[in-house]
């Protein structure tokens, strides 16, 4: 072995060690910044007067059936859930985890989805609603068309109770939709009493915590529904 080829396998080994190293510090200043960010979580509930567990059993399950949560669940938790009132309506907010391991590998990716779910103490009839993309009817099954042409074309509705969802929609949601800014990015979905909207890919933390809350808390008094309760407990 020349002179050359020993540095040049020092320099490569050198690289692998330097590589490593940073790995492992940049997964440590990472898991470090996420506890950090959930203390700061569990003060701003305290704060504000609300309840915060660490992981809440079974939760995802009560709210199973449309994305970004599972069609089908049985026994996943919720992460770092923040209940109380806003409003005068109770609410739930949560993270869904979502673990993805790759095929070919052993690595296994972790993805976050933050929900907020406000409680509406009556019955309402199932209905999602989406900003309107390519693949929606392919996603998330074929659109409930309400007459409405800017509705139509900018939102993707979906209902299995029609007869229910339509007059909803077009006593005052769908004004609320067209003209509020909000509803270009977060989705709405009426499911067992409850109003609920999500992020995808995105952790709870108290600097983004209020808008979806005052989403929902605003969207409510689109629905015609008056009577505000506290939320429902985790089984």
């Amino acid at each position: 072995m020349s002179g050359i080829e020993a540095v040049l396998i020092l320099l490569w080994f050198g690289a692998i060690a330097a590589l490593v190293v940073w790995v492992n510090r940049r997964k440590a200043r990472k898991k470090r910044e996420e506890q950090e960010a959930y203390v700061q979580l569990r003060s701003f509930a305290e704060s504000r007067g609300w309840t915060y567990e660490e992981l809440a059993p079974s939760l995802v399950d009560a709210y199973q059936g449309s994305e970004p949560l599972p069609i089908k669940a049985s026994g996943i938790p919720g992460d770092n859930v923040i209940s109380g009132t806003h409003r005068g309506y109770g609410f739930r907010a949560f993270e869904y985890r979502y673990y993805n391991r790759d095929i070919d590998t052993t690595t296994t990716n972790v993805v976050v989805h933050s929900v907020w779910a406000l409680n509406l103490g009556t019955e309402v009839p199932d209905l999602r609603i989406y900003r309107d993309g390519w693949l929606d009817t392919v996603q998330r099954g074929r659109a409930m068309k309400v007459g409405i042409p800017q509705l139509d074309e900018d939102f993707h509705i979906v209902s299995r109770d029609e007869e229910r969802a339509r007059p909803l929609v077009l006593g005052g949601l769908a004004e609320f939709l067209t003209s509020d800014p909000r509803a270009r990015e977060m989705p709405l979905r009426l499911h067992d009493g409850q109003l609920i909207t999500w992020r995808e890919g995105t952790a709870l933390r108290s600097e983004t915590f209020d808008e979806p809350l005052e989403y929902l808390a605003d969207a409510v008094g689109h629905l015609g529904i008056m009577s505000p309760t506290r939320p429902p407990q985790a089984s």
